[in-house]
């Protein structure tokens, strides 16, 4: 049976459930990244599980070298129609080691915690450490699992295109669940996400057990202080 994520990312139903991520939230937190990073203009960008690549893009677009990668074929087939001379995509599984170092590599918009075991997760982390060149620098970007449970939506239904998404959260052996039901042309479909319940300490204990250490750590796109109560997100500037 195919991984979860290797079916739904790939299909055109994920990408019209979430056609109105906001771009412009996207943009605004990489400027502010880049501000924060201060990289150079020689130094090479990873952007890891890229999706179809909106962060790339924008990185580029603010003078940098970037490379991005992602599990789904899909997605990197339409990002690539934006490659240039300093702006590149490549097909990857994060659970293998990278083609080549990068001076920072950025993990964003929860795009960890998909696999079965806690190893998978722990040397998804040992590759990027060692896909990054001496004094490199990791910026992780995950759900803040605390906030999420304390508000987790049980149910809801999301209307997009001609489609009513059924959509069910729980919390099933220590993996935040979302199935997915819906109808299409009278045809049932039934996708499932699921993304580990990786909270603060054990976050912080994976990143120590991979030799990383923690710069900064934010709560928000603004970048705001983290409170593991309030902050909805848990964003980690890591270096090597």
């Amino acid at each position: 049976m195919s991984e979860w994520f290797g079916t739904w990312f790939d299909s055109d139903y994920y990408h019209l459930l979430y056609k109105d991520r906001d771009y412009t939230e996207a943009e605004n937190f990489v400027e502010k990244l880049a501000i924060h990073l201060k990289p150079n203009t020689a130094d090479l960008i990873l952007d890891l599980a890229c999706g179809k690549g909106r962060h790339s893009i924008h990185l580029n677009a603010l003078g940098f070298d970037v490379e991005g990668s992602d599990y789904s074929t899909n997605s990197i087939k339409y990002a690539k129609q934006f490659e240039n001379k300093r702006l590149k995509f490549y097909e990857h599984d994060m659970r293998l080691s990278f083609p080549r170092k990068y001076d920072f590599i950025l993990n964003l918009f929860t795009s960890f915690g998909y696999f079965d075991t806690e190893t998978e997760h722990l040397n998804t982390l040992k590759n990027i450490y060692k896909g990054l060149n001496e004094n490199g620098v990791f910026v992780f970007d995950f759900m803040n699992v605390d906030h999420v449970l304390a508000n987790l939506v049980a149910y809801e239904t999301v209307t997009k295109g001609h489609i009513d998404f059924e959509i069910r959260r729980d919390l099933i052996n220590g993996k935040i669940t979302k199935d997915i039901i819906f109808l299409d042309k009278r045809i049932p479909y039934h996708y499932t996400e699921k993304v580990s319940a990786l909270g603060y300490a054990k976050i912080m204990e994976m990143m120590t057990e991979t030799g990383f250490t923690v710069l900064d750590s934010f709560g928000d796109y603004a970048l705001s202080s983290f409170d593991s109560e309030k902050s909805k997100r848990l964003i980690l500037v890591l270096k090597k």
